[in-house]
């Protein structure tokens, strides 16, 4: 069975489709099967990797089993799959509160993926919403992008305090420093400062690199492109890190 990994975040602009990507890029690059279900309207996964939708799909057709199996693409890169966001899939709310199994629907439709897949990928639309807690149950992992300042940390635990009270509880649940900028003093003392009260937040951290946002141009995971620049680096290290907590 395919593990499925969700990048998640309360707030938008912290990195978490670019992270989705990159970290997916790398599993399909030691040669595992891997799928990256692009759930934010924004489609900007699948604008990385080269597999937007066109219109002949519907969001309520997608929300059937075998809608969702129809919907995947391959890529250009090897072993990797894109299930692309679809026109008007901001809609799914709408069509998931229909349901009798609301909460739990994407956790089901996932199961037959599993077996074609060993690894799910989810970037999943920012905000608390019947959506995302469709997701948070889905996931056997949530990993949640954090730019080093207040905010973040504000957003975390309003996280946590929505878990809680929506009693969704995910196997692992793990934070990492996102759009990191170690001149900034704020930035560098962030993980010193959290370690004892945020105890999910992954050692390795993603630094603020112009690499990153020239996927909107190339339309490839930077991992790809430029492997040894020191934010692909950091996405290595993250992917390592991820992948020992499933081993």
């Amino acid at each position: 069975m395919a593990q499925t990994v969700a990048l998640y975040s309360v707030k938008g602009g912290v990195g978490k489709t670019a992270a989705a990507v990159n970290l997916a890029a790398l599993s399909a690059s030691a040669g595992r099967r891997v799928l990256v279900w692009d759930l934010d309207p924004q489609s900007a996964a699948s604008w990385y990797l080269q597999a937007e939708a066109g219109a002949e799909r519907s969001v309520k057709k997608l929300l059937k089993p075998k809608g969702l199996a129809a919907s995947v693409r391959p890529t250009i890169h090897n072993h990797l799959w894109v299930l692309p966001a679809l026109p008007g899939q901001q809609a799914i709310e709408h069509h998931l509160a229909d349901k009798k199994d609301a909460g739990y629907r994407l956790a089901k439709l996932i199961d037959p993926l599993a077996e074609q897949f060993e690894e799910i990928w989810i970037d999943a639309p920012p905000g608390l919403s019947l959506l995302a807690d469709n997701v948070l149950r889905a996931a056997d992992m949530v990993l949640v992008p954090m730019v080093p300042t207040h905010l973040s940390e504000r957003t975390w635990f309003q996280l946590k305090r929505h878990l809680d009270e929506r009693n969704i509880h995910p196997e692992r649940l793990r934070a990492f420093l996102s759009l990191v900028d170690r001149r900034r003093r704020m930035h560098r003392e962030f993980a010193e400062r959290h370690r004892h009260d945020i105890p999910e937040l992954l050692s390795s951290e993603i630094p603020y690199a112009s690499v990153v946002e020239q996927m909107g141009e190339d339309q490839q995971p930077s991992v790809y492109r430029e492997p040894r620049h020191l934010a692909n680096q950091a996405y290595r290290a993250l992917w390592e890190e991820i992948d020992e907590l499933f081993a």
